[in-house]
């Protein structure tokens, strides 16, 4: 019975991802932990820590829960929502502290960009690690001595995690569309959502895959498309203005945020489409915390001279986890310009949805 409640909301909560779904922050205890058995950290939301306990099952380990107001961890992290701050006070407070004998405690990745491992450390006394960017690949990770392989730091676009985001904008796009057609135009209501439905799987699906002027392109194919459906059943002018308006509206709000909704590319018209990130590599001295948090592997290992090559700078999504996390201030971006934005800045602001930085109070 359990299993199919969580599966029921499971499916509600991504479905209606965009909304905040939180659960009880705490100390969570995973099969029978002991003193020496792991300690992971995770935010609030609430689908995260289902996936969590139950990618964890055959483990035995503690789970701290900290507050991320039901937000996912790399939104909150990278939006100033779980910071240090609320990584510490959970250390702090769930009680965690009285039933381990160590001090090390494993991060998501993708909390990289908000949570300083060096500032956690200096302020609770717990020695950070940063572990894979999936839930399912943590048991394998823990097997391993707490060593992540390439595959384990980088994060994946497949055709699951495509149906999760293009069913994340679909279900509360048609339901929007679906009951304020159904106060004017009953008829169009079923139309009108399964044209949410179908442009959310085009943009998820295959946006990243069109050549040239996308955006365009895909307007002018669901124009065709919806005018093409419109005709076929018969409908008059009205019908085909509203499937027309409403098709226009609905690339644009689909494709909006498309690079903060994706993990595959950088800022597309924010103002992070200018940031480049750059390594100096006089100051770096091999520490190599941008390779362990970076999302798309960008960085590769030169153990030989203790340093970090940026061999793969075309994939960087701009995100600031290896400025955040460089305790040499051996990395930071760089405009066209050829001015640079300091690793303070990026560790003191966080992005909102317009793509500036505002300032992370939590202290």
């Amino acid at each position: 019975m359990r299993r199919l409640r969580d599966l029921a909301l499971d499916a509600l909560q991504t479905a209606l991802r965009l909304v905040p779904w939180s659960t009880d922050t705490g100390l969570r205890s995973v099969g029978d932990p002991g003193p020496g058995s792991p300690v992971l950290v995770t935010g609030n939301y609430a689908l995260t820590v289902r996936r969590l306990l139950r990618a964890l099952a055959g483990v035995d380990a503690w789970v701290v829960v900290a507050p991320s107001r039901g937000i996912n961890v790399w939104c909150a992290a990278s939006g100033g929502i779980l910071t240090t701050h609320q990584v510490v006070t959970a250390l702090k407070t769930s009680g965690v502290e009285e039933r381990v004998s160590h001090r090390r405690a494993i991060l998501p990745q993708l909390a990289a960009t908000g949570v300083s491992a060096r500032e956690l450390s200096r302020r609770s006394g717990w020695k950070a690690r940063f572990g894979p960017v999936y839930a399912a690949d943590i048991p394998r990770y823990l097997a391993g001595g707490a060593s992540k392989t390439d595959e384990m730091r980088r994060v994946h676009f497949g055709a699951v995690e495509r149906l999760e985001m293009a069913t994340s904008w679909a279900a509360p796009t048609a339901l929007v569309l679906a009951l304020g057609a159904a106060l004017l135009r009953p008829a169009w209501s079923l139309p009108l959502a399964a044209l949410a439905v179908v442009l959310a799987l085009a943009v998820f699906g295959v946006y990243d895959r069109i050549p040239g002027p996308r955006r365009a392109l895909l307007a002018a194919a669901a124009l065709l498309a919806s005018g093409l459906a419109v005709w076929l059943s018969g409908g008059g002018a009205a019908a085909h203005v509203a499937a027309a308006v409403a098709s226009l509206a609905l690339v644009g709000l689909l494709t909006f945020d498309y690079s903060g909704s994706t993990p595959i590319e950088g800022g597309s018209h924010f103002e992070s489409r200018l940031w480049q990130i750059t390594l100096d590599r006089e100051r770096c001295v091999g520490v190599f915390s941008c390779w362990e948090v970076c999302p798309e592997a960008c960085f590769e290992k030169r153990s030989e001279v203790r340093k970090v090559e940026l061999a793969h700078a075309e994939r960087c999504v701009q995100c600031g986890a290896c400025i955040v996390q460089c305790p040499e201030d051996a990395l930071y971006f760089t405009d066209d310009a050829g001015r640079s934005i300091a690793p303070q800045v990026i560790r003191r602001y966080k992005l909102n949805l317009l793509g500036k930085r505002g300032v992370d109070t939590g202290a």
